[in-house]
């Protein structure tokens, strides 16, 4: 109940959009808890909203940012995600155990959906601030994927965690390139199955805005590992400075975006992250640096 009392929670109550359901709904981003209490269906809207927000702070562009702007809204962001976790942590079903001769013993859990998922978001902060310190704290969180997760039929989770050790490999030693390669692959092919689910699927704003992260992870790491092979393996004389990328190189990455490009059509913030991603595609294919910053200018 404590998160009532906080201003972002109050405003939630007050003007939020949530519905209480005969049965709890089913997300990959939280549970209820308490499946019989109409508040923890209430608590539980407001820890996907929490994350929601946090989310959007990362995604969402507000057109050119300085380092400092851009630095207020990881702040932001991460403000979110600390109420969250404290929700999460007070979230979890109270169970009440009987014995005769005993007092009634009260234990309560948290909500491991969403705590797991703020551990993510907060790693991929501290990542986009340079801050690997702290996002290592937070590793072991991020490995122990919950088991309700694990066999959820969504794989933006398990797609999550495979960019999670994707990026952690890469950062740890530059020769992981192949073992960081490797779970790319994984978690292309699992983001790209969550963009097909079929027609009886809607995908929500929270689905679109871990797609969005997620793809531009992926197309940002892939970059990474294209640099790299070009520092191990330098130019010759003859060579362009910027060597172009090999064909199994160029292949993962247009089809992370292709799957970018696809989101973008339902979902605007995906755009800007696009036409990046585009210019980076042009360079890795060996066009000239020069007539892709012009294009990017326009």
């Amino acid at each position: 109940m404590q998160w009532l009392c906080h201003p972002l929670g109050h405003r939630f109550f007050v003007d939020g959009d949530w519905s209480v359901r005969s049965t709890p709904k089913e997300s990959i981003y939280s549970q209820a808890g308490n499946t019989v209490d109409p508040l923890a269906q209430v608590t539980q809207a407001f820890r996907e909203h929490l994350l929601e927000k946090a989310l959007y702070c990362v995604a969402q562009p507000r057109g050119d940012k300085s380092s400092n702007e851009g630095q207020g809204e990881y702040s932001d962001a991460l403000e979110y995600l600390q109420l969250l976790n404290s929700a999460s942590d007070a979230a979890g079903a109270t169970t009440q155990a009987f014995a005769i001769g005993s007092n009634m013993a009260t234990v309560t859990g948290c909500d491991p959906h969403s705590k797991w998922w703020s551990s993510v978001a907060v790693v991929i902060i501290n990542w986009l601030q340079g801050d690997d310190v702290a996002a290592e704290r937070l590793y072991p969180a991020v490995e122990h994927l919950p088991r309700s997760l694990q066999a959820d039929e969504s794989p933006l989770p398990k797609a999550c965690l495979n960019m999670f050790k994707a990026v952690r490999a890469l950062l740890a030693k530059p020769e992981n390139r192949q073992l960081s390669l490797n779970y790319c692959e994984k978690a292309s092919s699992l983001f790209r199955d969550s963009l097909n689910l079929g027609p009886h699927c809607s995908s929500s704003t929270l689905d679109k805005l871990v797609q969005l992260l997620l793809c531009d992870l992926l197309l940002v790491t892939r970059t990474s590992l294209w640099r790299e092979q070009q520092i191990c393996s330098p130019a010759s004389p003859q060579q362009s400075s910027a060597s172009a990328a090999s064909p199994a190189e160029l292949q993962g990455f247009q089809q992370d975006l292709s799957s970018l490009r696809k989101l973008a059509h339902s979902f605007r913030p995906a755009m800007r992250r696009l036409f990046l991603h585009e210019a980076t595609a042009r360079l890795m294919a060996g066009a000239s640096p020069t007539r892709t910053h012009q294009l990017l200018d326009r």
